[in-house]
């Protein structure tokens, strides 16, 4: 036989054997991926947990307790389902104050649920408890610290760790996630659901960590989430932009007070209800520094420019890059997981910890092969397909406020045009404190379940936002095509307008206009605006390209309403829906934004890359060393690593 047929006759056994390896690979993957089996999130009955009431009824000096009514509490935590974390604030609370009149009985049962619970996602064990948002990373930070120092010589069965151990590797991630907000602001900004679960896990420590490190950084820390609620309220409404929102956090109302935080603090003075913040009552450390009082009264004309976050091109200079704890609280709290920057290091994650029977991350499990693994190939195949879970990315918030006596406008500037979003609200509008109004590409059909993204919570697809003092610009490019990943890709936008809840409206053509008290709102459309079918809150605008405008207003600016929507009807405006080129003259004013591209204001580029601080009150640099924030003869000096926090 010639040389040349044996050379290809062994390179020919050689592609087999290569092929039968893959083969084997792969088959061997999908036994292992299928065996993935998810545990539940949550409880197939409901279970009864009252340990918020408890603890209200022993620090209101209820002398006749039943102990019993924190059986479901334990009997919740000891199955680790999602949220136990939440359930541990005010356990741990009783446990701190009332360790002397808690029985026996029932204290046994609570040691043995303390000592046995999984505090953070590396120890033995699996579970589908969110470990990972801001807000569930100093939940369970604070807990595992506080119950460690509670119980520091005794052997955590399931860990292997003591008390102790477990207190050094919680003042760890303590102090990393509160050096994050220092420098960076709250992933989570302006929520008005995750700011009371912060909360919880912040006043805890503050009031009961033993270390004054620890307990002067965080109330710094709370300072600054506290500020962020007095800067963006009206009138005791805490409704704004927010990097996580739902339906309720977006339409707004007198009852959006942050779970009665804002009358509490700068308002009628009611005390707390039972829950996550109650200790906020009971605190003998925390007091709320007077000028963030000041702030939150301030009826004066006023712009507030944020920054909060970072974006995920951001991670790798600022030190967040890797798959170290620090690193992955980052990535994780930002919930960047399949998107292509982060992919690999989510799935090593992943693996590391054993995650993939958590219910959250388990479809993560299809692209859990060792080829993908081998050769790379997961940032490659991310971008291939681009999926929805994408837009769950919260990136960084530049975020713009023009706020005055009778309403607010606000707008996350230039955020991702055109990519998908999940919880985020990036534009919306507060009508006095009686209710808020915004529009939005949905990423379902009004009928279809989803908690999000839905029909009114986050975007199918996120619009071009930029804002200047009391008019808001923005244009929506809906794709032609769906993703290959994306659920629905509907050729409409909406908004929220709750006609009933107006004094007076006007709606014709391509305008929607209110009245409320002394407060005027516009929507401006490409195209018609119509109620949708049995509707008065719903206002639909049908295409793909166009735009919406939302411009404030009120008694003292414009006069009667009538002159008001005159004038706004008057108003110069023109678009291109080929070059998605908005112009918009209003008062004299010329707006100019192009999607993707720049925002100009009678010809001047606007920047909208903001400081860490930018208002009337406090003008500070990102990562400065020190803050101030002073307003009516009150100030509150803050130097996180100094651990000064100086107020008048």
């Amino acid at each position: 036989m010639h040389p040349i047929f044996k050379i290809k006759f062994k390179w020919s056994r050689l592609f087999l054997l290569i092929g039968m390896v893959i083969l084997v690979t792969v088959v061997i993957d999908l036994i292992r991926i299928f065996s993935y089996k998810p545990l539940p999130q949550r409880p197939e009955k409901n279970i009864r947990k009252e340990q918020n009431q408890v603890y209200h009824d022993l620090a209101n000096g209820v002398a006749n307790i039943d102990w019993s009514r924190l059986d479901g509490t334990l009997e919740y935590i000891d199955s680790q389902y999602d949220c136990s974390d939440f359930d541990l604030v005010n356990l741990i609370r009783i446990l701190y104050e009332f360790d002397d009149k808690i029985p026996a009985a029932t204290r046994a049962k609570i040691d043995k649920s303390l000592l046995n619970f999984r505090y953070w996602w590396d120890e033995p064990g699996e579970n589908s408890m969110c470990y990972w948002s801001e807000n569930h990373q100093v939940l369970f930070a604070s807990a595992e610290y506080l119950v460690g120092q509670k119980y520091p010589d005794t052997l955590f069965p399931k860990s292997g760790l003591t008390g102790k151990q477990h207190m050094d590797k919680a003042r760890q991630r303590v102090l990393d996630w509160m050096e994050m907000r220092w420098k960076y602001g709250f992933i989570e900004y302006y929520s008005n659901v995750y700011y009371v679960e912060d909360i919880g896990g912040m006043i805890n420590l503050i009031d009961l960590a033993g270390e004054e490190e620890i307990s002067r950084k965080m109330q710094i820390i709370m300072d600054l989430l506290l500020y962020d609620v007095a800067a963006q309220n009206t009138k005791n409404m805490f409704i704004s932009v927010s990097g996580r929102a739902y339906e309720g956090n977006r339409k707004g109302g007198p009852r959006s007070t942050l779970g009665g935080l804002t009358n509490y603090f700068w308002g009628n003075g009611e005390k707390l209800g039972p829950g996550l913040m109650y200790g906020f009552v009971t605190s003998k450390k925390y007091s709320l520094p007077p000028v963030i009082r000041e702030i939150a009264k301030d009826t004066g004309n006023v712009v507030i420019r944020q920054s909060n976050g970072l974006d995920i091109s951001e991670l790798k200079k600022e030190g967040y890059y890797g798959t170290d704890n620090r690193s992955m609280m980052m990535q994780w709290g930002m919930e960047a997981f399949s998107n292509d920057e982060a992919i690999r290091n989510t799935l090593s994650h992943v693996r590391t910890n054993n995650m993939f029977t958590n219910s959250f991350l388990t479809d993560l499990k299809m692209l859990n092969f060792t080829l993908l693994r081998w050769l790379h190939l997961e940032p490659l195949l991310i971008r291939l397909v681009d999926p929805q879970t994408n837009g769950v990315a919260i990136q960084k918030g530049n975020t713009y406020t023009y706020k005055t006596r009778n309403y607010s406008l606000y707008s996350v500037q230039n955020h991702h045009p055109g990519t998908y979003g999940d919880q985020q609200h990036v534009a919306g509008m507060n009508v006095g404190n009686n209710f808020s109004i915004f529009h939005t590409h949905p990423a379902l059909e009004k009928e279809k379940n989803s908690q999000s993204p839905n029909y009114w919570v986050g975007y199918g697809h996120f619009p071009h936002v930029a804002q200047d003092g009391n008019v808001s610009l923005s244009i929506y490019n809906t794709p032609a095509k769906k993703g290959l990943m994306e659920i629905a890709l509907l050729d409409y936008t909406h908004a929220y307008f709750p006609k009933e809840q107006f004094d007076s409206t006007f709606v014709s053509g391509n305008y929607a206009m209110g009245k409320k008290g002394d407060t005027y709102c516009a929507f401006v459309g490409a195209n018609p605006l119509t109620f949708r079918e049995n509707s008065t809150d719903n206002l639909i605008q049908k295409g793909k390209q166009s735009f919406w405008i939302t411009e404030a207003g009120s008694k003292d600016e414009d006069g009667s309403f009538g002159d008001f929507c005159s004038r706004i009807q008057q108003n110069s405006l023109t678009f291109d829906p080929k070059n998605l080129e908005l112009n918009y003259l209003s008062k004299g004013r010329n707006f100019k934004l192009t999607f993707g591209a720049d925002f100009f204001v009678d010809g001047k580029l606007i920047n909208t890359d903001y400081l860490r601080y930018d208002s009337p009150w406090c003008k500070s640099e990102k990562k400065a060393e020190t803050i101030t924030f002073s307003f009516n003869g009150k100030s509150l000096l803050l130097d996180f690593n100094k651990l000064k926090r100086d107020f008048n």
